[in-house]
């Protein structure tokens, strides 16, 4: 794999016109690179070539109006088209490009579909098809199919074989300069919209309008974001997914917010929180937490286990939560009692690239072996050793959660806790903070994240 090198300095962003010429740059360098990849899974896997569908539309049922469409990420790390459904990727052992075959049809009703930035269109040869009988008058003997439908029948014994789809996986796991400055723009353009965000919510805006000021920040539409937002104010900061957010404007105490942007089909994955009152205890423990993620983002690096760093976390957390006189044992007996994870019921942290929560975490090698998460941390997203030019997430958490706090009451580990002091914090609901780290060739380590809000002040 290329021993890539940050490229944050390289670009013009101040000049829209040459960062854009110089991400092109970039992405003709991303196309080579995944050539050469693709081509080694080729002769790995023993197919000749390698056909990537975007995806279909999928009409709701009984009705004539479409879901919102979103082509799927195997597609997406080649071709940034990511609302454009009918497309189709062919990768050769013996092409210099690959031929990209786009639906074009007559449509009076729909706005153009979505085309390629300027200068992108050369990585390409480039096939416009009206059937997709067309496009099987183009493909080889021995073509893998990688789509969610199988509308080539014909290739129906090599569709989605998993001996690809574990290679391709695998390869994913180091991204290139272009996916990197991908996801290090989609991190620059959320940082302003977290801060709308936040002065929403100090403003008494529900939850509804705090994700609505975040759109608009980051002037995008909701059926573009990476996922859906999680803006939970008070108590709702405590559930890990909240998604259905409320309408209402609620007394203010805490907000919790977790929101990404997708540039050029890359996420960013940032979550923040808040204290309505910044001299509570509550501000004083997102201030804590702050410094306690800042540790475990430096714990990054080439080879490191990522087990052992949400060890670490679970460590970590404890001592947040002996600070602030919620548990009144060792943090050490709070990790082996497994009553910290009861604060703290996720994993650190994950992959992050085309898919929020990326592919290749947890395989141990391109024939697709597994390394499972240990038995005490089953939920734990990455097992294995991080690599040069991986990108991870990193998002402790301490959450008040009732349904796992009245487990602990009626357990016998229920006198290591003070119940008053949670009770106190349970209004609040919980902590979660969320940065995206690089770890470079060099092992050095980028963290997008701090970055971004530093250069959005």
């Amino acid at each position: 794999m290329n021993q890539f090198q940050p490229i944050d300095q390289q670009l013009s962003r101040a000049n829209p016109t040459a960062y854009g010429s110089e991400m092109a740059q970039l992405y003709q360098r991303h196309i080579a690179d995944k050539i050469a990849r693709f081509q080694s899974i080729l002769e790995a896997t023993g197919y000749q070539e390698i056909l990537i569908g975007s995806g279909e539309t999928k009409m709701q049922f009984q009705d004539d109006m479409a879901y919102s469409f979103k082509a799927n990420p195997y597609f997406r790390e080649w071709v940034p088209l990511a609302t454009r459904a009918g497309c189709y990727l062919q990768i050769t052992a013996a092409a210099s490009k690959p031929r990209l075959f786009l639906l074009t049809v007559e449509d009076i009703w729909h706005t153009a579909p979505e085309t390629l930035p300027p200068g992108f269109e050369q990585a390409f040869e480039i096939v416009e098809y009206a059937t997709v009988d067309q496009v099987k008058k183009f493909l080889g003997t021995a073509t893998a199919f990688i789509n969610e439908t199988n509308e080539l029948e014909a290739l129906a014994e090599h569709w989605n074989p998993q001996a690809v789809i574990h290679q391709i996986d695998y390869q994913r796991r180091g991204k290139t300069p272009y996916e990197q400055e991908c996801v290090r723009e989609a991190n620059r353009r959320a940082a302003p919209a977290h801060r709308a965000a936040q002065q929403a919510f100090v403003a008494g805006a529900s939850e509804v309008q705090i994700a609505a000021a975040y759109l608009a920040a980051c002037d995008c539409r909701e059926s573009e974001m990476p996922y859906g937002i999680i803006a939970g104010v008070n108590e709702h900061a405590a559930v890990l997914h909240h998604h259905n957010l409320f309408k209402q404007p609620q007394t203010p105490r805490s907000f919790l917010i977790d929101a990404g942007v997708e540039v050029y089909g890359y996420a960013s994955d940032i979550t923040r929180t808040y204290a309505y009152d910044a001299g509570s205890d509550f501000a004083a423990m997102i201030e804590l937490m702050d410094k306690k993620q800042l540790e475990l983002c430096a714990q990054g690096g080439i080879g490191k286990s990522p087990v052992d760093i949400h060890v670490l976390s679970q460590h970590k957390i404890a001592e947040i939560l002996i600070e602030f006189d919620v548990l009144k044992i060792s943090a050490e007996e709070a990790v082996a009692n497994d009553i910290a994870g009861a604060f703290y019921p996720h994993g650190l942290g994950h992959h992050l690239g085309c898919n929020v929560h990326d592919k290749g975490g947890q395989l141990a090698n391109a024939q697709g072996d597994i390394l499972p998460p240990p038995e005490k941390y089953p939920k734990l997203r990455s097992g294995a050793p991080m690599v040069a030019n991986q990108i991870h997430t990193v998002e402790p958490g301490v959450y008040f959660i009732p349904a796992f706090l009245e487990k602990l009451k009626a357990g016998e580990h229920a006198n290591s806790v003070n119940w008053s002091r949670v009770d106190e914090f349970v209004p609040y609901g919980g902590i979660r903070i969320e940065d995206n780290i690089v770890v470079h060739a060099d092992n050095s380590l980028e963290n997008l994240t701090r970055a971004a809000f530093a250069g959005s002040q």
